[in-house]
């Protein structure tokens, strides 16, 4: 596996990680109208959210399977593709954010099913908190890891 920066290259490949992650992965624990709301992709809104952050990409045999994003120490985004999942790609690509941001507490709204690999690297609940989206209403985690 290799970690490195986003390329404008991957964009399509990361929208389409993450609206598999969301409808295969998620669905375990959102119901269809939660999943429907959530996996959109506005693609002027992502490259400009890709653009203002920091982006890691996870390769797997020359293809990107997951990334992670960050604006300052909040993590924004943290997607890998189902097939890869339960792999140690999302753990690898939050080492290697940890390795860029050594200092100082990060922070994360985190699903219902990221929450358990959060919580094993080192991240605790803040709070549970219910955020609307497209019409539905969501349970996520505020999450926190001081370092």
């Amino acid at each position: 596996m290799l970690i490195r920066p986003y390329r404008d290259s991957d964009f399509a490949t990361l929208c389409q990680i993450f609206l598999r992650a969301v409808r295969e992965t998620a669905s375990q624990h959102y119901s269809p109208a939660q999943i429907n709301a959530w996996a959109q992709v506005d693609d002027a809104r992502w490259r400009q959210k890709l653009a203002n952050s920091r982006v890691l990409v996870a390769e797997k045999e020359g293809s990107v399977v997951g990334f992670i994003t960050a604006v300052d120490r909040y993590i924004d985004l943290l997607f890998v593709a189902p097939e890869y999942s339960r792999q140690g790609m999302a753990s690898a690509l939050l080492t290697s954010l940890f390795a860029l941001i050594p200092t100082g507490t990060l922070t994360v709204e985190a699903s219902i099913t990221a929450r358990p690999c959060f919580e094993r690297m080192g991240f605790q609940v803040v709070a549970e908190q219910r955020v609307e989206s497209r019409g539905e209403e969501f349970v996520n985690y505020r999450m926190e890891k001081r370092r």
